[in-house]
């Protein structure tokens, strides 16, 4: 080792200005494409089963949401005086039970998603949830959805973009 590739510090000039190794540094491989000297992370095998595991689970945690506020809206009608006839009408209508057999199946796909990827991953998908619902409420429940509410859904979107984009 030359004495004038040590700097101040210590530290050796000559080896520093080399690549850092990727796998060492527990990274995706950055893909380099000819006419761009941006690098784009490739996403992993991992994380491309999660998207697609989250895709569904959203879009059924959606539609579960949304039969469970259906069947609730009905034992609304219903007006009863009693908390308690409200709540077995609650459990015995099938929109309600569908709405729950729904969001067992988007908790198994969420549980996929965590053995296959971190929690710092998979959890902000879920949020896509908000802005699916949102949308399904103004179109199939009728419901009346204020312009602050879609600048809320919007900003929600844009996190998700953010979060799939690491």
């Amino acid at each position: 080792m030359d004495k004038e590739n040590i700097n101040q510090f210590g530290v050796d000039l000559q080896n520093d200005l080399s690549e850092p190794d990727l796998e060492q540094l527990n990274q995706p491989e950055p893909i380099v494409t000819r006419n761009s000297k941006m690098r784009i992370p490739k996403l992993s095998r991992n994380k491309i089963k999660v998207l697609i595991a989250m895709f569904f689970a959203v879009i059924v945690g959606a539609f579960g949401d949304i039969s469970i506020r259906y069947g609730m809206r009905t034992v609304e009608e219903t007006k009863h005086s009693c908390v308690y006839g409200n709540f077995i009408c609650g459990v015995t209508n099938i929109y309600v039970w569908i709405g729950v057999l729904l969001l067992i199946v988007f908790f198994i796909l969420y549980l996929i998603s965590l053995s296959w990827e971190e929690l710092s991953y998979v959890l902000p998908l879920t949020a896509a949830d908000y802005v699916i619902v949102t949308i399904l409420a103004f179109l199939l429940l009728g419901e009346n959805v204020t312009p602050i509410r879609w600048i809320g859904s919007i900003m929600v979107a844009t996190g998700i973009a953010l979060v799939v984009r690491t």
